[in-house]
């Protein structure tokens, strides 16, 4: 379930970034949440490997204390980095750091030209 809202989440954030005034490629913080979602997308996808792993051995037999202690570690740190890549995503989106990029530059120029 988490895969398919994963990408959801990075098309509907593209599509309501096309339609803000914030735009897709105006601000340098909505180019950081893109590359965010993205790269947490691209991960979660290979970390579904381990997942489903993890989850045959579970399935076939309890998993006694030190049975794949690696893969169980390696599942909580990648959650934990899940969880910090979100908290960074939503202080973005709260905070809207300053830095428009040139793009954004341009176009704000050219919207002062424009006679009202």
């Amino acid at each position: 379930m988490i895969v398919p809202l994963s990408i959801a989440s990075l098309l509907t954030g593209v599509l309501q970034s096309l339609g803000t005034v914030w735009g897709l490629l105006r601000h340098y913080w909505v180019i950081a949440k893109l590359l965010i979602t993205v790269l947490a997308t691209l991960l979660l996808l290979v970390h579904m490997q381990p997942v489903g792993h993890l989850a045959d051995a579970a399935a076939r037999a309890a998993l006694a204390g030190g049975e794949l202690e690696g893969m169980r570690i390696q599942l909580i740190a990648d959650a934990a980095a899940a969880l910090l890549v979100l908290l960074t995503a939503a202080a973005l989106s709260v905070f809207k750091p300053r830095g428009v990029t040139r793009y954004g530059r341009r176009r704000q120029r050219e919207q002062n030209l424009l006679p009202h």
